[in-house]
């Protein structure tokens, strides 16, 4: 029986092991450094050299415990060994037990069975403790004796000093990579709004360059671009509402010819599968739409009672392209003009430049006729 200054001694270096150990678990970023750490503070405490000691980490999807970290183990051991996690085995047996788990001989324990890692390894008696966690436990850490009766009420209260250290470590290095994972997303939420907001300038500033101003008014001007502006912003809402995600092409085309069906739904049908555009896309497709429209509501079959406009699109699933088509019935004669404003050259040229696809916008006897095949892929 230990006197007291072997007591005392004992006792020193405990708090020591425990004082440099939570040094390394409170600055260390690697966990397996940890782990490593506090296997081998326990080894050095507990005085028994030829102690066996091992963190298994629970893995609840393989119903097992994983050798995460260990001391004195046979190559091969660490990293690579399993134990069950079920109620036959001494780490399971405590995840259950909520509580620390000593076997003073494992030839005389009845409780639960002996791996086969401990009988392999001469291992007659053992300790584990729970590694707590923030929803679950970590794991056990286990210190194992190759003779009976090895370890005792300050060695089991030391180890759970131990595993103390380490859950609060581990949840140390789930906060820091939860903050780290929150910074990397902030900072790439910040780099693609800025990358949109520059593509919407740049298409702004497009439109506004492209509104012809030969021949027209202030009012005029001024009439034409808010309209497109207006399609913009309602295509811009779409993504917006849909966290910039792709959206539905049915959506963009409801919202887009909403204005136009006041009257009467019958004046424009609308039929197509489901298809999810990017954000190009659907906003290119936006001014499109709005063009269309607003030169059907003018000029074409929309201008005049009867006229009717059928807006259809389909997949080539092989491909993955859209092919997207507008076509006017029952409305005025068509006047061809020689000169292309920017309303031409948007649906010809600019829409399936930026899309990376073909247009084709005819005008013939029974109504304007606009197709525009693309990818759904930016």
């Amino acid at each position: 029986m230990p006197d007291d200054q072997s007591k005392l001694d004992r006792l020193r270096l405990r708090r020591t092991e425990l004082a440099e150990f939570g040094s390394c678990a409170f600055s260390s970023i690697d966990l397996d450094d940890i782990l490593l750490e506090a296997c081998k503070a326990a080894l050095k405490a507990l005085e028994h050299k030829e102690a066996k000691i091992k963190v298994l980490e629970h893995r609840p999807d393989m119903n097992d415990f994983l050798v995460r970290s260990g001391v004195n183990w046979p190559e091969g051991v660490v990293g690579q060994e399993t134990i069950g996690a079920d109620l036959d085995s001494p780490a399971g047996y405590a995840l259950v037990s909520e509580g620390p788990v000593v076997s003073r001989d494992l030839s005389k324990e009845t409780r639960f069975r002996t791996p086969s890692l401990l009988k392999r390894t001469g291992v007659q008696c053992m300790v584990n403790v729970i590694i707590a966690g923030r929803d679950a436990p970590f794991g056990v850490f286990e210190a194992d004796g190759l003779s009976p009766n090895m370890f005792d009420e300050e060695d089991v209260d030391f180890l759970r000093s131990l595993a103390n250290l380490i859950a609060a470590a581990i949840e140390r290095m789930r906060l820091r990579e939860a903050r780290e994972r929150y910074a990397r997303e902030q900072r790439i939420l910040v780099e693609e709004l800025g990358h949109r907001a520059k593509n919407l300038f740049a298409l702004v500033q497009a439109v506004a360059n492209q509104v012809g101003t030969d021949g027209v008014t202030a009012e005029d001007f001024k009439q034409t671009f808010i309209g497109r502006l207006g399609a913009l912003m309602k295509a811009e809402n779409l993504m917006f509402e849909a966290d910039y995600s792709d959206v539905k092409l049915s959506d963009v085309v409801e919202v887009l010819l909403l204005p136009y069906q006041a009257d009467s739904e019958e004046r424009v049908s609308v039929d197509g599968p489901p298809v999810f555009l990017p954000s190009r896309s659907a906003r290119m497709l936006g001014l499109a739409l709005h063009e269309l429209a607003t030169n059907a509501s003018k000029h074409g079959a929309l201008s005049k009672p009867g006229g009717t406009v059928e807006v259809r699109w389909k997949v080539d699933d092989e491909q993955g392209h859209i092919t997207f088509s507008w076509a006017e019935r029952d409305g005025p004669p068509v006047k061809k003009s020689e000169r292309k404003g920017f309303g031409s050259r948007l649906l010809e040229q600019i829409c399936p430049t930026e899309l990376g696809g073909r247009a084709e916008l005819n005008s013939n006897i029974k109504g304007l006729e606009y197709t525009l095949t693309f990818s759904t892929h930016e």
